[in-house]
């Protein structure tokens, strides 16, 4: 047993960085197993009371899409939020798998894998600059450049299976739907990335880990000139230090949606100040550059939600599903 915190028994801990740490815990009240979220301990209690509006937002929403958020507080200055264990893959190791002929549901009378809930692990150890670009790498896809040369003819293959780009497409326009919601409820979730989005083996895709949603609209002070978000997938304003709006999301919907289309993210410089400098104020390679297989509509639109420039991105998220829904059933014929 790892300790304890207020009334939750931490097991483990499974992801750790800048912005706080991921328990697998029990809360004993209920006796429910957990992802508990600790955030950095604030000096500012009004940034606390912040938080826990914030939160208490977020627990009014119920959508299959949006991980529920179970109990949220603030104890000796750390903010913390309960959220629910969701039983699924990463959406990378989902989609490959997704092609295959066994399915993902379990077989009558056996149980789902991974019954304890998803591994938290792989969802909150996000492999931002080391395993991917180490993958990469290995792939031979590193140049002086960038990893801006073309995919191996097998790994074009894989990427553009037509079940793969339908099950791509589902799982997005899912998480579109989710964000329409919180985007409704006047919240931005702020780190939309592919480590936050898992799938059930009912095929249903989650976006998960809150600890970021702020309410639309709230003065950019009120994060004290901090950046707050995984670099890599963050809009050009958000690593500003700017206002945001639903628009970031969006951004971030695009650079995870490059991902999952060129097998690497829009900007893989490794060094912190090289990626903000590329996020702020570069262009990505174009994505038939490294994937010519790749459908030109999922690559226009993954390069209109990667614009600079907020207003000339989609205009909501329940846009962006229509979308990827039409070519999705494209997909699939």
């Amino acid at each position: 047993m790892a300790g304890w915190f207020g009334p939750f028994r931490l097991e483990r801990r499974v992801g750790r960085g800048g912005l706080g740490a991921v328990w697998r815990a029990v809360d004993t009240r209920s006796g429910a197993s957990v992802a508990l979220k600790l955030l950095p301990a604030g000096s500012d209690p009004r940034s606390s009371e912040r938080t826990l509006r914030e939160f208490e937002l977020l627990r009014q929403i119920s959508h299959p899409n949006i991980v529920r958020l179970l109990d949220a507080g603030v104890r000796d200055g750390t903010p913390w939020l309960a959220m629910e264990l969701i039983e699924g893959l990463g959406v990378r190791e989902y989609l490959t798998i997704a092609g295959a002929p066994v399915p993902l549901e379990p077989e009558p009378g056996e149980e789902a894998h991974g019954s304890e809930g998803v591994d938290l692990d792989a969802l909150y150890d996000e492999p931002d600059s080391g395993a991917l670009l180490a993958a990469a790498k290995a792939r031979r896809l590193m140049t002086l450049s960038g990893l801006d040369q073309e995919m191996e003819l097998d790994e074009q293959t894989r990427t553009n299976a037509p079940r793969r780009l339908a099950a791509l497409c589902d799982a997005l326009a899912q998480i579109c739907d989710g964000l329409s919601e919180i985007h409704a409820h006047g919240l931005i979730h702020r780190d939309v990335k592919p480590a936050n989005i898992l799938v059930t083996p009912a095929h249903r895709a989650v976006l998960v880990d809150f600890g970021l949603v702020k309410q639309l609209g709230e003065d950019s002070t009120t994060d004290a000139g901090r950046v707050v978000g995984t670099m890599r997938y963050m809009a050009p304003e958000q690593a500003r230090g700017e206002l945001v709006d639903a628009r970031a999301d969006l951004y971030s919907l695009g650079a995870t949606l490059y991902e999952l289309l060129a097998g690497r993210p829009p900007f893989p410089q490794e060094g912190q100040l090289q990626l903000m400098e590329a996020v702020m104020g570069e262009m990505p390679t174009d994505i038939p550059t490294i994937n010519p297989g790749a459908p030109h509509g999922l690559c226009a639109l993954a390069h209109r939600l990667l614009s600079k420039v907020p207003r000339t991105r989609p205009g909501s998220a329940r846009e962006i599903a229509a979308v990827l829904r039409a070519i999705g059933r494209r997909m699939e014929r």
